[in-house]
């Protein structure tokens, strides 16, 4: 059953690359929402912290890989927005 999680995991991480190499390349963010990026970005900082109180180390990686890549969204967006 751990396979699945490994599948979520590189799933998710490749979810974000596409809106990443969009926002790089354009430096545009029109249209996307820093509130949503931010509540998502909490989100997993609270699944970081509760899978490492269980241990779960497929949950670790995944959740802290996806707060690295939410980290990285949001601050694309502050740059940008501000540009």
């Amino acid at each position: 059953m751990q396979v699945f999680g490994w599948v979520g995991f590189v799933l998710f991480q490749i979810f974000y690359m596409p809106q990443t190499i969009r926002m790089m390349r354009t430096r545009d963010v029109t249209g996307l929402s820093l509130m949503a990026w931010s509540i998502l970005w909490l989100g997993l900082f609270c699944y970081v912290l509760y899978s490492i109180a269980r241990r779960d180390l497929i949950f670790i990686v995944g959740n802290m890989a996806g707060l690295v890549q939410t980290s990285l969204q949001i601050g694309l967006i502050l740059k940008y927005r501000s540009a």
